[in-house]
This record gives C-alpha cells, structure tokens and sequence, in this order.
C-alpha cells in the first residue's frame, strides 16, 4: 500500500470515528452510492489490513464527509443580512 493510500484510509477512518458513525453505518452508506465492497473489506482496508482500488477509496470518503454533513444541518448562526 503507498503512503498516499495509507493517509488515505487512516484519514477516513478518523473522520468516521470523530462522526461516531460505525463501519457498518458507513458500509450501508457507501452501498447505497453504488459501492460494490462488502463490510469485511470495508473494515478490513479502515484498519489498514487490505487495499481498495482508488474509486472506492473515494467513495468511502464521500460517504463519511456526506453522513457528517447529514449530522451537521442544524441551524447555523445567523448573519445581519441574507
């Protein structure tokens, strides 16, 4: 595994991990946007144990960002002018 690889799967997941999201939460996720991994290499390449072709690595990325943005719309403060 390369060390942008390596950044890549840690990054993600921390950033799971910072969300309180679970793996399982993030694999049903990552399916529904047409991911084509199940869990246990969903899992597997998050500990850094196996490695992922780039377009489900992003995809895997794009899920957690998407799900922290879900987690995130409360209201936000308000500005003097629209």
């Amino acid at each position: 595994m390369s060390t942008a690889d390596e950044n890549q799967h840690s990054a993600t997941f921390d950033a799971l991990q910072r969300a309180g999201f679970t793996v399982g939460e993030l694999w049903l996720y990552y399916l529904s946007m047409g991911g084509s991994m199940d869990e246990f290499e969903v899992n597997a390449y998050l500990h850094g144990l196996t490695h992922l072709p780039a377009v489900d690595r992003d995809m895997l990325s794009q899920s957690v960002n998407e799900m922290y943005d879900d987690i995130c719309r409360s209201p936000r403060a308000p500005y003097s002018k629209p």
